[in-house]
């Protein structure tokens, strides 16, 4: 099995879990039941075929409605899955996730009707994300080199960007996605559930915007099986950026 999020059941043509059938399974089989810093932190719930159930984010002690600040609540039927989106207990639609032959998203749409679309290279990397309801605008393009993103952009007003990035020897054990999180406004969490395609195959060491003398340069910690726990993100000397993982074998 291949891309099982390295470790991750997530929703597989045939079960509807979106890891199957991308990368060779790891000796010790793990996915993700939390990620977030400091402000926000998702948890994830899965269904006996290994489908995602439920995103949290962020329990909540508010008089009221209680629970978690936000959540999406999955219903899957054949490559389309429909996720009640509930906002302090208040529902405010459903987000759409729809699949391709590959196992990956082509099409995400939320609450409000914003869509997006995803392309994919023959070996499952994503190479570009595009607003589907703004006549297909190009939102971000990837690079890949090696199994790894080398680059990849955004738009502003003085036209696409790049940002440079570089790897260590590490191997992404989990399939982490930090080096894929803010493109085109699509959630993180959709990254890190393995949505969008295969991960890079080594950890991120540094990254900038091209002509920037700003880097960020990336630290791990990791469990016993190689899994990493924590991202230490700095820029020069300041204070790191820390981005937590939580696993659970299955």
């Amino acid at each position: 099995m291949k891309k099982f999020f390295y470790a991750i059941a997530i929703v597989c043509l045939a079960a509807m879990a979106f890891s199957s059938c991308k990368k060779d399974e790891p000796k010790i089989q793990k996915r993700i039941t939390m990620c977030g810093d400091q402000w926000d932190k998702y948890y994830f719930s899965y269904n006996a075929d290994g489908s995602i159930k439920d995103v949290k984010r962020n329990p909540s002690n508010e008089a009221g409605w209680g629970g978690y600040e936000r959540t999406w609540s999955f219903t899957w039927s054949g490559k389309v899955g429909t996720a009640k989106y509930v906002k302090e207990g208040e529902e405010k639609g459903n987000w759409v996730f729809t699949l391709g032959e590959n196992g990956f998203l082509t099409k995400l749409e939320n609450e409000w009707g914003d869509t997006w679309g995803f392309s994919y290279d023959g070996s499952g990397y994503l190479t570009k994300i595009v607003r589907v309801d703004k006549d297909n605008l190009v939102k971000s393009n990837c690079v890949w080199a090696n199994g790894d993103l080398s680059k990849w952009s955004r738009f502003n007003d003085d036209g696409e960007q790049w940002k440079m990035q570089s790897f260590l020897a590490d191997e992404n054990v989990g399939g982490i996605f930090a080096d894929a999180c803010d493109k085109a406004d699509v959630p993180r969490w959709v990254f890190e559930l393995g949505m969008c395609g295969k991960p890079s195959k080594h950890l991120l060491d540094q990254a900038a915007w091209q002509g920037s003398e700003s880097i960020a340069v990336h630290t791990y910690e990791k469990d016993a099986d190689g899994f990493v726990t924590k991202v230490n993100k700095v820029y020069g000397t300041d204070d790191p950026e820390i981005y937590e993982y939580v696993w659970e074998k299955f």
